[in-house]
């Protein structure tokens, strides 16, 4: 099979027009660079700097790539580094070995600039070229090189249109020449640069040329600055403004972008460029993403499965993508059987799931706890071939949108991604505004599950996802058990402490109140709004949580208690309803004496030692926490309420007589 080195390929490359290989140059100027190496690639008219991947190196040290061999790069990058051009060579093969004479290739300028060294002339030229002989003294520059096979199992040869080429003595004659025959323009002609975005009275996005060298965001790394992607924005967040510390207003939002690969990465937009794009950028449509940083991302926080998450300041550049063909940039759902969602409750990361829906709850709504605002909400209930049901509770505008359309149509099939599941009726799921639903997706997975539901799903028997497991998970883990545990049982040894990110665990507990310490602060200041914490400024209350500020705060309890059984001692953490109900009064009130003159002071004392050492039957939320490099229990009072002594009585002989028969019985 001949070679297919053509001229041009290079600038095709720096263009951007060709962007995977394979690709067919020539290699020259070979040298180590650590553990790589660099070199010169050629395409017969033109060269640019190459460096050779460690893969890629090893071929050059076992001598299988020398200077002069024409090679076929497969996969390779052309990156912009200091105005120049490099082509990094990942993976190639050896296409023809060099030919005799050929090993020191004549330098050609991959990218010519402005040179104060003089056109060569008769005087300076060297003594062993002739005047003449100035028009051809670079045969790669002035003569069409072509690369044909010889039908043989011998290295391909190269062949001139003339029948023999002089090769200078003087390398520098080559790229004098091919300079002096490449016609500058004058810089009247110079092409004006486009701008890196649209200004800030643009009335909309660029649109990106049709043809770019772009890198899969799978490729994607905090080592390579320079890169391009072109992905579909799945989803887009709303714009939040927030300041600090009285600063000017900061603007983010968050996108989600797939591409061709179906790999997905979040990216959070931030300051002008935030409120430049955010009106423009649009939904399903395929977009150009460059000079933005890649950081680790927050899994916290974040619903797609990637390692990395896209940060694009005032630097970076988003164009619209001529191109909008999305047939191909759709994500790689993971997905879950309804079988089998008990085994992700309580996970921090979100799941995809498929299913049908067989019924669509109404609109309805609740109430915010931290700012008493409507939040909507909608139950559709989803079957799978498991032949196992789940309700699905969808949350905000994704309740408002998505609920008419599974209406009107008869037991779709839906897709749902970033999908959070609890332990609500045995096991339910959430779908909220992360979450992307697809409505009768075009795949063979959608295709065969209403396939089986046409034919058979419709009369099959089937059975909630979560019959039998509430019972089962509050006996095993005491997530809704409501046994009674000693303080003993919850004290945990370093070995056996769960991690900080694991489901924190509730039990019930009869404990007495040994110590307040009337030293400690007791309670904060709060925003009346949302409860969060606010600062003094001038008179007023500013709360960083919103950017407001606020003519008046309230207090709210944050108390630590000493508590205490028969087996040990452990010190709770109790918040405002719960230190309320137990002293009595509100936190504003106990400022008050706390505050006060030495009088007030005084029933301050009395009040924290009139609640001490009585009992109480305590509803208490464990799990770890990591505070200076060490990991540590977190005991935190749910409720709290006095012992009532006669239903206290009636359990303990409930335990009684089960102890009984269980003994008659052994």
């Amino acid at each position: 099979m001949g070679s297919q080195m053509q001229a041009g390929t290079i600038q095709q490359i720096r263009d951007g027009v060709i962007t995977e290989g394979p690709v067919y140059l020539q290699v020259s100027a070979l040298h180590p660079l650590g553990k790589k190496h660099k070199g010169v690639y050629s395409d017969g008219t033109d060269s640019i700097e190459a460096v050779f991947a460690s893969t890629v190196s090893q071929l050059i040290e076992s001598g299988n790539i020398s200077n002069g061999c024409v090679v076929k790069l497969i996969s390779f990058t052309c990156n912009l580094v200091n105005d120049s051009h490099n082509l990094i060579s990942t993976e190639c093969e050896v296409e023809s070995a060099p030919d005799a004479g050929t090993t020191e290739q004549p330098s050609v300028k991959a990218e010519p600039k402005e040179s104060n060294i003089a056109s060569p002339t008769k005087e300076n030229m060297p003594s062993n070229l002739k005047v003449e002989d100035r028009a051809s003294s670079s045969p790669i520059a002035n003569k069409k090189v072509k690369f044909e096979g010889t039908g043989s199992n011998t290295p391909h040869a190269v062949r001139r249109d003339s029948e023999s080429v002089k090769t200078p003595a003087h390398p520098r004659i080559a790229s004098l020449a091919a300079s002096s025959r490449t016609p500058q323009p004058s810089p009247s002609e110079q092409p004006t640069p486009a701008p890196a975005g649209p200004p800030m009275d643009s009335p909309g996005l660029l649109v990106g040329s049709a043809k770019k060298a772009v890198l899969p965001i799978a490729a994607l790394n905090p080592y390579n600055m320079n890169w391009t992607v072109k992905a579909r924005l799945v989803k887009k967040g709303p714009k939040r403004s927030f300041s600090k510390g009285g600063t000017q207003s900061t603007s983010v939002f968050s996108i989600e972008l797939v591409d061709e690969q179906g790999t997905q990465i979040e990216a959070s937009v931030w300051r002008d460029l935030a409120d430049r794009y955010y009106d423009l950028l649009e939904e399903s449509k395929v977009y150009y993403v460059s000079k933005g940083k890649v950081k680790p991302a927050n899994k916290t926080y974040s619903s797609v499965r990637n390692d990395y998450q896209l940060h694009l300041d005032s630097g970076s550049e988003i164009e619209e993508c001529p191109d909008q063909d999305t047939s191909k940039m759709q994500a790689k759902l993971s997905i879950v059987p309804i079988d089998q969602l008990s085994l992700f409750i309580g996970k921090k990361t979100g799941i995809d799931m498929m299913g049908i829906v067989t019924s669509v709850g109404q609109l309805g709504s609740v109430k915010r706890k931290s700012d008493n605002s409507e939040l909507s909400r909608r139950d559709v209930t989803l079957l799978d071939q498991s032949q196992k049901t789940v309700t699905m509770t969808l949350w905000g505008e994704t309740a408002q949108d998505k609920g008419p359309l599974l209406e009107a149509q008869d037991c779709p099939v839906i897709t749902v991604t970033a999908c959070r599941v609890s332990d609500y009726n045995g096991v339910s799921v959430s779908a909220g505004q992360r979450s992307d639903i697809q409505i009768n997706p075009d795949t063979p997975e959608a295709q065969a599950l209403k396939q089986w539901y046409d034919f058979e799903g419709r009369t099959a028997s089937t059975q909630h996802a979560g019959e039998g497991l509430a019972n089962a998970r509050g006996s095993s883990s005491g997530g809704g058990s409501q046994e009674r545990v000693t303080l003993q049982q919850l004290v945990k040894s370093p070995a056996d402490m769960p991690r900080p990110d694991a489901k924190p665990e509730y039990h019930n507990a009869i404990c007495t109140v040994a110590n307040i310490d009337p030293q400690q602060s007791m309670y904060y200041q709060a925003c009346p709004d949302n409860n969060r914490k606010v600062v003094e400024q001038n008179g007023q209350w500013y709360c960083e949580y919103d950017g407001k500020t606020y003519p008046s705060m309230v207090r709210r309890y944050v108390t630590t208690l000493r508590c205490t059984d028969n087996m040990a001692e452990l010190t709770l953490n109790a918040f405002n309803e719960q230190v309320e109900g137990l002293l009595g009064m509100s936190a504003d009130d106990l400022a008050m004496l706390k505050e006060g003159n030495p009088e007030k002071q005084q029933q301050y004392q009395t009040l924290l030692k009139k609640v001490q050492w009585q009992d109480y039957v305590v509803r208490l939320q464990t799990r770890s926490r990591e505070y200076e490099g060490q990991i540590r229990m977190r005991y935190t009072v749910q409720s709290m309420k006095p012992v009532e002594f006669i239903t206290e009585s009636r359990r303990m002989i409930e335990q009684l007589t089960k102890l009984r028969v269980k003994a008659e019985a052994a």
